[in-house]
């Protein structure tokens, strides 16, 4: 009897497990909730089922069979939607996100649509709270905030030629109220948080793809774009260097805001994009390259697109001199794609400024609006150059037009931050409401940075009914504040020179690399596979910081090098102790912080070394790609009596094969030799040009430095326990800097600096050194004791003025000293003239 009856119950459990999913996809199961990202079937809901919304309802692609059935609907994969340094979030009452996304002329025709998926904070109040999607200015559709526990997916039809081939803008906003709490403090609890796995543009793949379109290439599910530079043997550092150059310029081309660089076999499935580089020889056992034909000189081509396959691009030549010129054909980015296409790609990495501007907001994406909450957040994102230096010696101001109504309290201000910071607190007073048009605000040049900065306004407004926080009173839907977008900000001149050591000059615009007539090195000390990866991703970054390819010479040769910059990526073990502290650590303390960590290995695990989306970590807000592998211990031989430090370094690449091999031949240190010679010459006759000047600022350098030396000993910096990855630049050497990236080991060097490109953890980087716990993406950073100021632009009056008062505004000693010296001299010239004035009394 129990076996009969037990046979119906499994037979009835099979069968719900097999029948069609629920209308609502809710990703993520047991403990962990972990997400998945499988590419097809999961179902949607029925329109009819997601409530009252007229103008748009979740699309599917399956015909309704009855009145009341649900929908099925096998989900395609999406074109998804870049990362940037905004990421994934809308937080407040009112917020918005806006991504450029290139797509092809085939990508164009036939039926398209824009999928949504998202989480909301428990406290987002549906029935008034609303998420609205935006394709090049046109509403596609709408749906009422309503994801607290789950992931929700919704989809919205695109019309026919809303589209364009280029670049097309995909904007997101949020209108959130809260469900309970009517006071200012509760608007930051409010959030809606996107997935960026699953949502994006439901289309065709990019059949059509040539090398002017290559910004077609799809992200993956965190919004990085993987770039595999395929290998068929071990190449040396010369070819080493054409690769990275490649993927330098490919990062232009495309426009990536986050690369991921990985040197093997080729990508499969329809993210990122194949990588071949090298001379007609070198790639001949490739497969599809001999599709190509004869190759006679710099040549750029796709191959033919395959079945699960992304795009494959082939960089070659006849010889060297060949590849490189076709690399430098390459790097050069594409301009098409719809007007709002356009600004959505200008905004997307900050609006760039020189100087000397006067912007609008509406030209920073700011929109006229009246706002009816108690917290309005109005934001934007300005780019400064790599080389501004930022001090108090001006004020950037800011002048706000608009309006707010009478009956606000006492509390009612406007408040200004850049990148986090308080930079003014202006109040609301008068009580009977006020329009301005022209309300000036200062924002010092002290809190802005090289690279992004995002400047928030915010409007506090706050009144006597909210107290009562009556949601449904129709005095709940009044407007409070009048936003226009004519208002603007003026940015006055800037002083132009390099802060060493500063890394958000190198995060904002690889300032000691792309110094005229040097050669930066690029060190491997052990060329494995992991650390080349690393290095090649912090390269790609560097180009889009700088915009150019930096031309890297490949070496693994360590030295504290005055003649020329260089960028040293290394597991920790394998650096030289000078190294270390010429950037001011002590090598003792980060070996022992790291020992424990050192002889591990990654395991890739059921969902890869990078980790997975998980409910946890998207309400955290953590980026995808800022998670650690799971390390053990890692099983070695026993090695040889005469082993050489070096030799056992590199066990990291017997747990990942090393395509790059160490030169050691004679030959290859001539040639290196060669090119120190030739750099040194040249800078011998700059030098001699420049005589005068070197000797003076020299002679102001060490007056400085012997000064500060006597007042304060130089300390050594502490590693965190924590950190997982370290980033350190040291104090110049004659015209040189020397940038360490390590960690533990070269797995974690290579999941951490994933981490690091992230726009939004890049865009934090700053101090002489900066510590990373890549499983969070925290970012902690250090202040150097001095700062020395490094000549960038040409030598001109006005820069020089300015250069002079931020340098006397950071060292404040000198500017007391020589105020205190000219009301000396004041006095005693005006002793001396009065003594010699008028008649002295008899």
């Amino acid at each position: 009897m129990g076996a009969r009856l037990r046979l119906p119950v499994l037979s009835l459990l099979l069968g719900l497990a097999s029948g069609p999913a629920l209308a609502q996809s809710f990703l993520g199961s047991g403990p962990a909730e972990r997400l998945t990202v499988p590419p097809s079937g999961n179902a949607l809901r029925a329109p009819s089922e997601d409530g009252p919304e007229p103008r748009s309802t979740p699309h599917a692609a399956a015909p309704q069979t009855g009145p009341r059935a649900v929908i099925q609907s096998t989900i395609a994969p999406a074109r998804r939607l870049p990362s940037g340094p905004r990421g994934f979030r809308l937080t407040g009452e009112e917020d918005s996100l806006r991504y450029p996304v290139y797509l092809t002329e085939a990508q164009t025709r036939g039926p398209a649509r824009l999928r949504l998926s998202y989480l909301s904070a428990i406290s987002v109040a549906p029935e008034s709270s609303e998420l609205a999607a935006f394709v090049n200015g046109t509403k596609v559709g709408w749906t009422r905030i309503q994801a607290p526990g789950a992931v929700k997916v919704v989809e919205f039809a695109i019309g026919d030629g809303v589209l364009k081939p280029g670049f097309n803008a995909v904007t997101f906003t949020a209108s959130q109220r809260h469900r309970v709490d009517c006071s200012v403090g509760a608007t930051y609890e409010l959030w809606t948080q996107i997935d960026p796995s699953r949502s994006g543009l439901v289309v065709g793949t990019a059949t059509d793809m040539d090398v002017r379109s290559l910004a077609a290439a799809e992200p993956d599910e965190s919004g990085a774009l993987p770039i595999q530079v395929i290998l068929n043997e071990r190449p040396n550092l010369t070819r080493l260097e054409r690769m990275i150059a490649a993927v330098q310029a490919l990062a232009l081309v495309g426009r990536v805001a986050r690369p991921t660089v990985t040197f093997g076999p080729p990508l499969q499935g329809r993210n990122g994009i194949n990588l071949v580089v090298g001379t007609a020889s070198e790639i001949g056992g490739i497969e599809g390259v001999s599709e190509l034909g004869p190759i006679t000189g710099p040549r750029l081509a796709m191959l033919p697109t395959r079945p699960n396959t992304p795009p494959t691009l082939v960089v070659t030549g006849a010889r060297d001199e060949d590849v490189r010129q076709a690399i430098t054909n390459l790097a050069v980015p594409a301009d098409a794609g719809t007007p709002t296409g356009l600004k959505a790609v200008q905004l997307f990495r900050g609006y760039m400024v020189q100087g000397g501007e006067s912007l609008t907001l509406d030209r920073l994406g700011a929109a006229s609006r009246e706002f009816s909450g108690r917290l309005l957040h109005v934001g934007f994102d300005l780019r400064f150059p790599g080389d501004f230096v930022p001090a108090d010696y001006g004020k950037v101001m800011l002048h706000l037009a608009g309006a707010y109504v009478a009956g606000l309290s006492s509390d009612a201000r406007i408040v200004i931050d850049i990148n986090g910071r308080n930079a003014a607190s202006v109040p609301l007073p008068d009580g009977r409401g006020e329009v301005f048009d022209d309300s000036a605000i200062p924002l010092p040049f002290s809190l802005w940075r090289p690279g992004v900065n995002h400047v928030e306004i915010s409007a506090q407004l706050p009144n006597a009914a909210d107290q009562a926080c009556d949601t449904l009173s129709p005095a709940a839907k009044q407007a409070r504040f009048l936003f226009l977008d004519r208002s603007r900000i003026e940015i006055p001149s800037f002083a132009r020179a390099a802060r060493s050591p500063d890394l958000a000059a190198i995060k904002g615009g690889a300032v000691p690399f792309v110094v005229p007539g040097q050669h930066p090195r690029l060190v491997l000390p052990t060329p494995d596979r992991d650390s080349a990866d690393a290095a090649a991703t912090l390269a790609a970054r560097l180009a889009m910081a700088s915009e150019r390819v930096i031309d890297f010479e490949v070496v693994t040769q360590q030295q504290v090098a005055p003649d020329t910059s260089q960028l040293v990526v290394a597991p920790a073990r394998a650096l030289d102790p000078a190294l270390l502290e010429a950037v001011g650590f002590d090598p003792q303390q980060v070996q022992q912080v790291w020992e424990g960590r050192a002889d591990m290995v990654a395991t890739p695990g059921q969902f890869g070394p990078e980790g997975v989306l998980t409910l946890d970590r998207l309400r955290r807000n953590l980026p995808m790609r800022c998670a650690l592998p799971t390390l053990i211990p890692q099983i070695r031989p026993a090695p040889p009596a005469q082993a050489q430090p070096v030799q056992a370094s590199q066990s990291d690449a017997n747990a990942a094969p090393s395509p790059p091999s160490a030169p050691s031949s004679s030959s290859d240190r001539e040639l290196i030799d060669r090119w120190e010679a030739s750099t040194r010459g040249s800078r011998q006759i700059w030098a001699a040009l420049d005589s005068v000047w070197n000797e003076i600022t020299g002679a102001v350098r060490s007056l400085r430095q012997t000064v500060t030396a006597q007042v304060k000993p130089d300390e050594t910096v502490e590693v965190p326990a924590t950190a997982s990855l370290l980033i350190a630049e040291g104090p110049p050497v004659q015209s040189s800097n020397t940038v360490i990236v390590t960690a533990p080991n070269a797995s974690l060097l290579k999941a951490s600096v994933s981490c690091l490109v992230d726009p939004v953890v890049w865009a934090k980087l700053g101090g002489s050194a900066a510590f990373l716990d890549a499983s969070n993406g925290t970012l902690v950073t250090s202040r150097p004791g001095r700062i020395e100021l490094v000549e960038t632009q040409p030598r001109s009056l006005a820069n020089l003025r300015l250069v002079s008062a931020a340098w006397l505004s950071i060292n404040t000693e000198y500017y007391v000293g020589m105020t205190l010296a000219m009301a000396l001299c004041l006095g005693l010239a005006t002793t001396s003239l009065v003594r010699n004035v008028g008649r002295k009394n008899s």
